[in-house]
């Protein structure tokens, strides 16, 4: 009884995240249509089934009781459930933020996936709250418990620059409009008795169309029987990592083309637009020979508006090969400071913002570094938070689970300035 509740549950549980799936598309194709009208029709059946189950054995079940109140057995109290120890494991956790965690969602991938059943049956027994679907996988592939998608929407957080430091707005539709101000009133000198001169504020629309991003990989069987927590610490680090530098590569490099969703990046604008007052040509040849004058120079070019919230956005390796030489040769630091390192990069009184998609080595009529708040610059617009999915069926003759996942998102640098006025960032260039 128990398990033919377990099932219709599961399935339910299927159905209702496909129809949430294909509830969400504004547009949907003839075979979706008629793909949902079926989950539709199966709904209508699973609930009574469902319903009808639950009757019986509530049924079983006060009976039972009544029994057992007739027969007034000494109570004994139910032994607490005590969670199990995560699996014996070596090195440094990956991804998750404790092994539990990790183990939940290898075992989950263990037992549902490959259907193993000593790791559903630990599912069951250690996880209050249920998976998805188990049984699905024929149509396509199942999704992760939130457990894993959740750690790798938190690993993409800490591995991306772009959704910590642009302006993040969640998307409600596939596109959405941003009204932005692009010139305020006037005030005039008036003498008595003389009428007011109107004038009026100047705006527009900043659009952001999500784009679809994917990630997927294919993981032998074999080492998913070796250890659940490092198979799912393994793969979330790794899908994280490449949707990390897919969303960074196209919010500071993207130039336009499909390779980066149509989306032009902040470096690649002030390369390639006419953006000279923001820009600063420090007239060096190599960066070497860049001087802290070239930096104070770019600073003296971000407008006062923009200075609350500043900070330099580079590469590890531009900022080690030019700043960081800069700061040593200036006197003053004691071997302590050398040997411990800064707690905070800092440079020039302003924060130091990595990341790994601006150029590692610069040539001429190349920014070396940007400068100022790309809050007020870039938007970040996120229509779906990152989704992961899994079936053994697709690869199935090479003994392979395939994984993917999924998220929707766009990126516009709206204000960066022109000719004649600085933008809110600034860049330094060769």
């Amino acid at each position: 009884m128990a398990s033919k509740i377990k099932d219709l549950q599961d399935r339910a549980a299927a159905v209702a995240a496909e129809l949430d799936e294909l509830h969400q598309l504004e547009d949907r194709t003839d075979e979706q249509n008629e793909r949902l009208e079926r989950l539709n029709a199966e709904a209508d059946k699973i609930v009574p089934e469902l319903e009808h189950e639950k009757a019986i054995a509530d049924r079983i079940s006060s009976l039972r009781s009544q029994m057992s109140a007739a027969a007034a057995p000494v109570q004994v109290a139910d032994a607490p459930k005590v969670r199990k120890a995560a699996q014996p494991r070596y090195g440094k956790l990956r991804g998750f933020a404790s092994a539990d965690d990790a183990e939940v969602a290898g075992r989950w991938i263990r037992g549902f996936i490959l259907g193993r059943e000593d790791d559903r049956r630990w599912y069951h027994d250690n996880v209050e709250e249920r998976a998805l679907s188990s049984s699905d996988n024929s149509k396509g592939g199942v999704f992760i418990p939130e457990t894993f998608a959740s750690t790798v929407i938190r690993l993409v957080d800490e591995f991306s620059s772009i959704p910590n430091q642009a302006n993040v707005i969640p998307m409600s539709s596939d596109t959405l409009y941003i009204p932005r101000r692009v010139s305020g009133n006037t005030a005039y000198f008036v003498s008595d008795n003389s009428e007011s001169t109107a004038s009026d504020m100047g705006t527009d629309n900043v659009m952001l169309s999500a784009k679809e991003c994917r990630v997927a990989s294919r993981v032998p069987n074999s080492l998913i029987e070796d250890s659940v927590v490092d198979l799912a610490g393994l793969v979330a680090e790794e899908f994280a990592l490449a949707l990390s530098r897919k969303i960074d590569d196209a919010g500071f490099a993207g130039d336009g083309t499909s390779t980066h969703g149509g989306i032009r990046g902040i470096q690649w604008k002030f390369e390639n637009e006419t953006l000279t007052a923001g820009t600063n040509d420090s007239g060096e040849s190599s960066l070497s020979a860049v001087t802290i004058d070239d930096f104070a120079e770019t600073i003296g070019k971000l407008p006062s508006y923009a200075r609350a919230g500043a900070g330099w956005y580079v590469t590890p390796q531009v900022y080690s090969t030019c700043m960081l030489p800069l700061m040593l040769s200036a006197g003053g630091v004691s071997a302590a400071e050398l040997a411990a390192g800064a707690s905070e990069q800092r440079f020039m009184g302003y924060p130091v913002y990595f990341n790994n998609s601006m150029r590692t080595s610069v040539s001429n009529g190349q920014a070396i570094c940007l400068f100022g708040n790309m809050r007020l610059s870039t938007h970040y617009g996120l229509r779906r938070d990152i989704t992961v999915r899994a079936s053994t069926d697709r690869y199935i003759e090479f003994n392979q689970t395939y994984f993917q996942a999924l998220c929707r998102f766009d990126i516009v640098t709206s204000d960066v300035g022109d000719a004649s006025t600085a933008g809110p960032v600034v860049a330094l260039t060769l």
